[in-house]
């Protein structure tokens, strides 16, 4: 089966970041593997799986540094797939039931970060975040609704600028919120934030050891912290966490393309000497003794905690079926 126009329009959405964050993301994966589906013209029960495997292995490409996109169309293939018997109809009613139960998931598991996050943003103090999550907005609007006073520092995040949609929105919320370059993290916990003061992130990926993938610059403001003995607090759901992790695998951290960073005009050239180059890690790892915890739909778990509730809520060890 040929692949539908508006997937291949969600895949260069996804690709382009005009669909930003893991739970974004993964609900417009979901979305475009329903239209496969139900665009399939498969007759019996072999050839529409085959119709929507060949969908779901397509659109695990997107980004590879996103095991939530790959845990969700693994999810919800496999939740169509118990269904028994041959009747195309039943599949495809099967298929969207799912797609949105898990959009209604998502919700349920916004909310319960939220709930716990909020308890750890110090009322009177100063929170910095780094780049843009849904999981650490509605913590820090959590908070604010419970008549917490603080203050936010958000850092822009190069190359994107990711950050500069935080401070927007938690702004517009009525969060008194301060804009800085990157490389102004270590400053503002010297001279800004008190020892019970907390730096919040979110997560792409979460491994088997605990560690943190997110965005660029996560791990060195991770180090800072760990410096400044200033707490560090990861805010996600359980499902960014890799089960292929569990048996070693690493985690792909994505490169994307130069002119994200620069284009040869930036530097006043035409093109780019053959002796330049640039290097563009759309994220980083951040070793798990430099997370106090991840702010989860379970509670505040330590890293060496996530593996077993990640393990109870996904059921490693079942088979893949894609």
């Amino acid at each position: 089966m040929a692949i539908q126009a508006r997937t291949r329009k969600i895949y260069s959405d996804i690709k382009a970041l005009r669909v930003q964050g893991a739970d974004q993301v993964a609900a417009a994966a979901l979305k475009a593997l329903e239209i496969e589906g139900l665009a399939s013209k498969a007759r019996n029960r072999e050839d529409f799986f085959a119709d929507l495997r060949a969908a779901a292995l397509y659109l695990k490409t997107v980004r590879p540094t996103e095991p939530e996109l790959r845990n969700a169309l693994r999810l919800v293939f496999a939740s169509v797939h118990l269904c028994s018997g041959d009747n195309i109809a039943d599949f495809k009613e099967a298929l969207s039931k799912h797609v949105g139960l898990y959009q209604k998931n998502l919700s349920n598991v916004r909310s319960k970060v939220a709930e716990y996050g909020a308890r750890l943003v110090p009322d009177g103090g100063t929170v910095l975040v780094h780049c843009h999550s849904g999981s650490v907005m509605s913590v820090l609007k959590k908070a604010f609704e419970a008549d917490k006073e603080f203050k936010v520092f958000a850092c822009e995040t190069r190359p994107l600028y990711q950050g500069r949609k935080s401070a927007r929105e938690l702004s517009e919320y009525g969060i008194s919120t301060t804009l800085i370059v990157d490389s102004a993290s270590r400053i503002v916990m010297t001279r800004f934030m008190r020892d019970s003061d907390v730096v919040l992130v979110g997560a792409d990926a979460i491994t088997s050891e605990g560690d943190l993938v997110n965005k660029v610059g996560t791990s060195a403001l991770a180090l800072t912290a760990f410096e400044h003995e200033k707490r560090f607090y990861s805010c996600t759901g359980v499902h960014k966490f890799d089960p292929f992790t569990v048996w070693g695998a690493d985690e792909p951290i994505e490169e994307r393309e130069s002119c994200e960073v620069a284009l040869p005009r930036d530097l006043g050239l035409k093109k780019f000497p053959r002796k330049l180059s640039v290097f563009n890690p759309a994220f980083d790892l951040t070793d798990a003794k430099y997370v106090n915890a991840f702010v989860t739909e379970f509670g505040v778990l330590p890293p060496q905690s996530i593996v077993l509730a990640v393990w109870r809520e996904l059921g490693l060890g079942e088979k893949q079926l894609i």
